[in-house]
C-alpha cells in the first residue's frame, strides 16, 4: 500500500485521540472486535504484493492527467484534452483486462478516485480523474448486474 501513499497525503488518519494511524484500518479504529475478527492486515499485505503493475497504473494515470493542465492553457485545446482522455482510459483498461477483471476495476477505481481527491477543485487533472472515476463506477454496476 506504500504506492498509494507516494502518489497521495492519504498515509494515515486521525485515530481515536492524537495517535494516527494506516488509512486501510480506519474503519475498525472505533469497533477492536471488528479489527480482530477482520483480515485487514492480511488483505493489505497481499494487494501489496501485486504493486509493481498497480504503481506503474498510478503513475501513468499521473503523467498523463498532467497533461490536461497544459491542454487547459492551450487554445483549441479540444484535441488534446480528448487524447489525455483517451490515454487514461487506455490506462485503465489495459490494467483492468478484458472482460474488466472485479478486482482489478476496484483498485483502478480507488488509485483513480486517491489521485483525484489529492488535488485542488479548479485543477484540470482533477475533472478528467472524476470521469475516469464516473466511468469505472458504470462500469462496477454494469458488471453487478450482469452477474
Amino acid at each position: 500500500m506504500t504506492i498509494l501513499t507516494n502518489y497521495t497525503r492519504f498515509g494515515t488518519v486521525e485515530g481515536l485521540g492524537d495517535e494516527e494511524i494506516p488509512w486501510w484500518l480506519a474503519p475498525y479504529v472505533r469497533n477492536f472486535v471488528n479489527l480482530a475478527e477482520s483480515s485487514a492486515l492480511i488483505d493489505a499485505r497481499k494487494a501489496a504484493a501485486g504493486l509493481p503493475a498497480l504503481g506503474s497504473l498510478a503513475q501513468r494515470l499521473m503523467q498523463t492527467a498532467a497533461v490536461a493542465r497544459v491542454a487547459a492553457h492551450v487554445k483549441g485545446n479540444d484535441g488534446m484534452a480528448e487524447g489525455v482522455n483517451a490515454a487514461l482510459t487506455a490506462d485503465i483498461d489495459e490494467f483492468c483486462g478484458t472482460p474488466p477483471r472485479p478486482h482489478h476495476l476496484e483498485q483502478a477505481g480507488l488509485v483513480v478516485a486517491l489521485i483525484a481527491s489529492n488535488l485542488e477543485a479548479g485543477d484540470p487533472a482533477k475533472s478528467v480523474l472524476v470521469a475516469q472515476a464516473g466511468r469505472l463506477q458504470k462500469l462496477r454496476g454494469q458488471m453487478a448486474v450482469a452477474a
